[in-house]
């Protein structure tokens, strides 16, 4: 493992933490139901994910969340049971995240939106006096490029994009399915469970 160079992190589940059933709890009071699968990981309308690679506004999904409410929210109250998922980002592992930069270039890849990604950008603005992406060499964000993991072309961009070498860049996520994608575009990955994020110096140091 001493040739890694790069790390890429995920953000939700690794840097954030996330309470996806606030949202779900959240959505109920407003009268939306059967948001998720029954294994509670996916959801059942293809506008949540036509969002995440910026298919659709934000007003057309606020409008479609609408639609299966049995009652009549505004956008606002829709918009911020969305965001109820969204947690804090604990200042050990932004810490972290600056003492590995120091050895490391590091990166994010996340899923997210741009309803999502103005809540935690503008919290950590708030909670740490400083911007959350100038941590990294490059922020890469699904809404923005168009992709989205796990699939492989994601973790190709970044590496064109970025000019890395994959046998030199480790890929950390807490959903397996991401592994799998990073790992199919030849990217060293270490899977996030319980936010152990700092056993990776030990993977980092055999």
């Amino acid at each position: 493992m001493k040739k890694i160079k790069n790390i890429v992190f995920d953000l939700g589940g690794v840097i954030m933490n996330l309470d996806v059933p606030r949202t779900i709890k959240a959505f109920k009071e407003l009268g939306i139901t059967n948001i998720v699968n029954n294994t509670g990981h996916n959801y059942q309308h293809s506008f949540f994910y036509e969002l995440e690679v910026g298919k659709i506004s934000e007003d057309t999904f606020l409008e479609s969340l609408l639609k299966l409410s049995s009652k009549s929210p505004s956008y606002l109250e829709i918009k911020k049971a969305w965001n109820q998922m969204i947690l804090d980002m604990p200042k050990d592992r932004v810490d972290f995240l600056h003492d590995i930069k120091k050895t490391y270039n590091i990166f994010l890849l996340s899923n997210t939106n741009g309803i999502h990604q103005k809540k935690y950008l503008d919290d950590f603005k708030d909670d740490y006096k400083t911007s959350f992406n100038k941590i990294f060499k490059k922020a890469y964000y699904s809404h923005e490029i168009g992709i989205r993991k796990p699939d492989v072309e994601i973790f190709n961009y970044i590496l064109n994009d970025s000019n890395l070498k994959a046998e030199e860049t480790l890929f950390m996520d807490d959903s397996f399915s991401n592994i799998e994608g990073a790992q199919k575009a030849g990217i060293k990955t270490f899977h996030v469970q319980n936010y152990n994020t700092i056993d990776v110096l030990k993977l980092l140091n055999e």
